[in-house]
């Protein structure tokens, strides 16, 4: 199971796959409870980051910094772009809240990925 986790660019897809179909769904089968759009908001793109970062950190040659970067960015460019899409091709709205948890999911996730061993390069992450 780790091997898939770390040296596989599965997981990544299939979970970018995951957030469209949750994000791409009617506004009757989410939730908008208290708030609670705006956590599963987070923790989609909190894991996007995540492994994405994984895998990103196994088979690239940039520095810490730029795939830290590279994460958000298109962590938060794949959030407001679904945000986007469900304007014009759902019957959800656009929101900015929604675009902001997202983008802190991917700092969240980008972070994580870099404190992970499984991103660990084998070089000091200190």
């Amino acid at each position: 199971m780790t091997h898939l986790l770390t040296k596989s660019i599965l997981p990544s897809i299939v979970w970018t796959v995951i957030i469209f179909v949750l994000l791409a769904m009617n506004s009757k089968n989410s939730i908008h409870i208290l708030g609670l759009d705006k956590l599963v908001h987070f923790i989609l793109f909190l894991l996007f980051s995540f492994f994405w970062g994984i895998y990103l950190r196994q088979f690239i040659k940039i520095d810490e910094a730029g795939i830290f970067l590279l994460l958000v960015i298109s962590g938060s460019g794949y959030g407001m772009g679904m945000e986007y899409y469900q304007q014009y091709f759902t019957n959800r709205s656009f929101s900015y809240w929604d675009g902001l948890a997202d983008a802190i999911g991917s700092v969240a996730g980008a972070w994580a990925a870099k404190k992970s061993p499984y991103g660990n390069r084998g070089r000091n992450q200190n």
